[in-house]
């Protein structure tokens, strides 16, 4: 049984004041339009809960067919892709969206990547739009039909293109699939049962200027796409890609020269132990450096890179080594260890690599990655004693199978003229590279900081990608939310909050721009920057008009000047957390405030999770407050908005220092800022807060 406690007359009056307080805080939002009316009284502002389903839906208007991928979860949150083709021509790519359905059955999406809308309701379970605008056109009155499963798009099917013989070799199970072209399941091999793999793949390849098809390819051939492939085996080469310990010391060098927040690996072994989809990270970065520029010359000449080139970076350490006539020799162990001499003439050849490639990926698939696979005629050979399966080309030969797609288009190519020669070789990848959620949003090279827009657009890119993939473009978002800088806030003092009348207050505004930073992070912006071009400007501005209400409110209750002043001005001044924490609560978010440690372990395993989730963290040192990006191997990596800071142990202080000292450059940006863990472990943190949205 729980213990009541007796309300006394004072406290049912502090109750009443703060009762009325928050009647003046609605009213006060409302009329700065930062809010409708209360979510108790708009039932059909909430979301819809109930039902989850996924289906497919389409519409004509005029000679445009637009199809709608849409998925509905528990809580009311819609997300999916749409299309769009006009009659005899090609069909666009898949354009992500995602919204909200609510209780009255309306909803909005909202494109992610191509600035669509769509306006209407989903009473019934069909999408009815009463306004459809993108950046081309716009559309009204859009009444959707459900498609029956069977000719919905799914994601894990192959699209066999159109041909003589594909109606043949189309197994029974795609009969009846009602598309252009025969439709058969993909083979239940371990990566292809992983829901995120085949869109990382997708990244993967457009990271390299090559098609999905052609990465599936060569993993195929690698380790039947199993990404346990000689776990507990007494060799080297392990995991989806087979990587070895060359390869493995590489790929942690590319991670610790990138600041890349992706585990090293001790082993190889430590593959084995990972998803095909986390694997996939780890063979970007191997290919990546071993395309040694040959995949930026092709898309500068316009064109996608070809098996021979992407399976050379892999395989041989160098794309350039597919301009040679041989790859290795009788001599070499490389060729020992890889049986692909077709002609048996003692030489590995790149050509012979690549048909290797070919002939396993039609034995598994039963369709061909390019028309020189039809032409690969299976032949065992004596080879080291033993029988193996080598694939000769035969011109005259035809094995029968349709062309392999993976139903979407290879990654375009848009041809950039160059300046000069083609670009000189280089053994990593360029500075300037798009990172994976560069490539997301589409970015064609790297882009370290974000406006408002862009954050708010990768969020929800973020949230219609596979989880397994969510947490890391999380993290790096946190890397890119834009820094501020709290010396040239415009905000100048009252009397009444305790600073100098008219003078400027930035030097003891960390809190409010700290806060800027953390509800840009969550992709809250400015709501008015006409009149505050600095978001911390009109959070500050926020908090008067919340202070100066609910001062007079009290006044009008009946308490004196004194106690008013000390319960508003004094008890939400922007210093205290309830003063920061009211700001952030008008803003629409929620936050929890977390003991912290000295301990590297501590970040990494309890606050580290919060960063990957998407919420935004701030936190202090003693008369300072910072927004947390991330943390690495050296420390915790922080916006600092007054400047490059450093820490100092605490020990043998004058008085004065008693709780820690630091010190600031007031010439050099504080984004980025990185605490050594050797001195988060010596300087005390006094309190984190983990902020996201209501």
């Amino acid at each position: 049984m729980t213990q009541s406690s007796p309300t006394t007359p004072a406290r049912r009056v502090l109750h009443q004041l703060e009762d009325g307080a928050q009647r003046l805080t609605g009213q006060l939002m409302t009329g700065l339009g930062l809010q409708g009316p209360a979510p108790a009284t708009a039932a059909s502002a909430k979301p819809k809960t109930g039902q989850t389903w996924e289906r497919d839906f389409t519409v004509t208007s005029g000679t445009l067919i637009m199809n709608l991928h849409l998925k509905r979860t528990s809580g009311g949150a819609l997300g999916g892709y749409y299309t769009v083709q006009n009659k005899g021509k090609p069909r666009s790519q898949r354009w992500p969206v995602a919204g909200q359905l609510l209780r009255d059955d309306s909803f909005t999406l909202h494109g992610t990547q191509n600035g669509a809308t769509f306006t209407g309701s989903l009473r019934g379970g069909i999408p009815q739009v009463s306004d459809f605008q993108n950046r081309k056109f716009q559309l009204h009155n859009l009444r959707f039909r459900r498609l029956p499963a069977a000719a919905a798009v799914q994601v894990a099917t192959v699209q066999v293109a159109t041909g003589t013989s594909a109606a043949a070799a189309a197994p029974a199970s795609a009969a009846g699939a009602g598309s252009a072209g025969a439709s058969s399941a993909l083979p239940a091999l371990p990566a292809l049962r992983e829901p995120g793999f085949l869109p990382r793949l997708r990244q993967v390849a457009a990271a390299i200027n090559t098609t999905p098809e052609i990465v599936l390819g060569f993993l195929t051939l690698e380790s039947t796409l199993d990404p346990t492939s000689n776990k507990g085996k007494n060799t080297q080469y392990k995991g989806l890609g087979q990587i070895g310990d060359a390869a493995r010391i590489d790929i942690n060098r590319y991670i610790s020269s990138h600041g890349l927040s992706l585990k090293t690996l001790k082993s190889t072994s430590d593959l084995t132990g990972m998803t095909a989809t986390q694997q996939l990270e780890y063979i970007e970065i191997h290919l990546k450096i071993h395309m040694h520029q040959v995949d930026v010359e092709n898309r500068a000449a316009g064109k996608t890179s070809p098996l021979e080139q992407v399976y050379m970076a892999h395989l041989g350490g160098s794309a350039r080594y597919a301009q040679k006539d041989v790859w290795v020799t009788s001599s070499s162990p490389a060729y020992r260890q890889n049986p692909m001499d077709a002609d048996q003439d003692g030489n590995n050849t790149p050509t012979e690599a690549a048909d290797t490639v070919r002939g396993k990926f039609t034995a598994t698939f039963r369709a061909n990655l390019d028309d020189r696979s039809r032409h690969l005629r299976p032949t065992r050979r004596n080879f080291n004693g033993t029988v193996q399966l080598f694939y000769v080309y035969d011109p005259k030969f035809d094995n029968g199978y349709p062309m392999f797609t993976l139903g979407d288009a290879p990654p375009a190519v848009t041809p950039t003229p160059a300046a000069g020669a083609a670009p000189a070789a280089a053994d990593h990848q360029p500075a300037d590279a798009p990172d994976a959620l560069d490539r997301l949003m589409k970015f064609t090279q790297e882009t370290p900081e974000y406006t408002i827009a862009q954050v708010r657009i990768a969020r929800q890119v973020i949230q219609i990608q596979p989880a397994p993939a969510r947490s890391d473009l999380y993290l790096l978002l946190q890397e890119k939310t834009p820094h501020h800088s709290q010396r040239n806030n415009l905000s100048l003092g009252r009397a009444v909050d305790g600073d100098r009348p008219g003078g400027r207050i930035g030097n003891v505004m960390c809190n409010l721009t700290s806060a800027a930073m953390v509800l840009e992070q969550l992709g809250i912006e400015n709501p008015d920057p006409e009149h505050f071009p600095q978001f911390e400007d009109y959070l500050e501005d926020l908090r008067r008009k919340f202070v100066d209400a609910r001062y007079q409110e009290l006044l009008r209750a009946g308490v004196s000047p004194a106690k008013a002043k000390l319960d508003s001005y004094g008890r939400f001044h922007r210093t205290t957390q309830e003063g920061w924490g009211k700001v952030l609560d008008l803003m629409g978010t929620q936050h929890t405030n977390l003991q912290t440690s000295p301990d590297r372990s501590f970040w990494e395993a309890k606050i580290k999770p919060h960063l990957a989730a998407g919420e935004a963290v701030m936190m202090s040192i003693y008369g300072h407050i910072v927004r947390l990006q991330g943390m690495n191997d050296e420390g915790l990596i922080v916006d600092d908005p007054y400047g490059k800071s450093v820490l100092f142990r605490t020990d043998n202080l004058k008085p004065k220092y008693r709780y820690g000292k630091y010190e600031h450059q007031a010439n050099v940006s504080g984004n980025n800022t990185v605490w050594s863990w050797k001195s988060v472990a010596e300087h005390p943190m006094l309190w984190l807060a983990v902020v996201k949205k209501k």
